[in-house]
């Protein structure tokens, strides 16, 4: 799977992989402010599902702000960047800062 982020000015393209154990899987730094979390459960050959979460960074804890998961999700075969999820669009709940993202899910090269 490979998801397009954008905070600030901050672009990042990630690729998440799968896994067997959901709890293994990183939480990525967005700048300061969020982190992001794919987890793709299932082999090489099928994806269970995918769940993906995104936090905001306070100073004392992280936020859980936003969860979404998608069962069983089907390979896209277009370009669209955001074909699984669409244009996802997150504000921190201080100063509003705004978080982007959307991602595809795409057969291994």
């Amino acid at each position: 799977m490979y998801c397009h982020i954008e905070q600030d000015d901050t672009s990042q393209y990630l690729q998440f992989d799968t896994t067997s154990n959901p709890y293994t899987a990183p939480s990525i730094a967005i700048n300061d402010s969020f982190r992001f979390k794919a987890v793709m459960m299932g082999d090489g050959k099928h994806v269970d599902y995918i769940k993906l979460y995104t936090y905001y960074q306070a100073k004392r804890q992280t936020v859980l702000l936003h969860e979404v998961k998608y069962l069983a999700p089907q390979v896209q075969t277009g370009t669209d960047p955001a074909a699984l999820t669409g244009i996802v669009y997150l504000y921190s709940p201080l100063l509003g800062r705004e978080m982007r993202y959307g991602c595809a899910l795409r057969e291994a090269a």
